[in-house]
C-alpha cells in the first residue's frame, strides 16, 4: 500500500510544479522505452537533442536546473519501472535542451571489485550538476554528448 500511496503523491505537488513533473514523467517514460524496450540505436538521438539556444542569466539557468533536478528525481521515484541514472540523465538532458539551456550528458565507467565495469550517467548545465551528481566523481568519463547544432 505504501508504494501505491507514494506513486500518487505526485498529485499533491504545487500547481506551478505540476507541468515540469509531468514533463519529467513523460521523458522518463520515453527514456525507459528507448533504453529497455526498443533496439539500442533508437536512444542515440535522445543523447543529442536539437539545440535551442536562448540567453539566460546564470541565476535563471541554476534555478531552472534545480527545478529539473527536483522534477526528474520526484518522477523517477514514482514511475512503475526502476528508473536509473541513464533514464534520469536522458530526461534531464531533453528537458534542459527544450528550455534552451545548454547541457552535457556525461557517460562514465568504473571497475567493480569483481573486475567488471559499472556505468554512470550525469548531466551538467554550465557549472551545475543537474542529475547524477551523487556518484559521478568515482567514474572515468568516456563520452560526452551535447546538443546538435541546427
Amino acid at each position: 500500500m505504501k508504494g501505491l500511496r507514494q506513486r500518487f503523491r505526485i498529485l499533491f505537488i504545487r500547481k506551478r510544479d505540476l507541468p515540469l513533473a509531468m514533463q519529467a514523467s513523460a521523458w522518463l517514460f520515453l527514456a525507459w522505452l528507448a533504453l529497455d524496450v526498443l533496439p539500442g540505436k533508437l536512444y542515440l538521438p535522445m543523447m543529442r537533442p536539437d539545440a535551442r539556444e536562448i540567453t539566460l542569466s546564470d541565476d535563471d539557468v541554476q534555478t531552472y536546473a534545480r527545478r529539473v533536478r527536483w522534477s526528474v528525481r520526484a518522477a523517477a521515484k514514482r514511475v512503475p519501472w526502476r528508473a536509473v541514472c541513464f533514464h534520469e540523465g536522458l530526461a534531464a538532458h531533453q528537458m534542459l535542451s527544450r528550455a534552451g539551456i545548454s547541457s552535457l550528458l556525461h557517460y562514465g565507467v568504473d571497475k567493480t571489485e569483481g573486475g567488471g565495469l559499472e556505468a554512470h550517467v550525469w548531466v551538467t548545465a554550465g557549472a551545475w550538476i543537474v542529475v547524477g551528481g551523487e556518484a559521478y566523481a568515482r567514474f572515468t568519463e568516456i563520452a560526452t554528448f551535447g546538443a546538435k547544432s541546427k
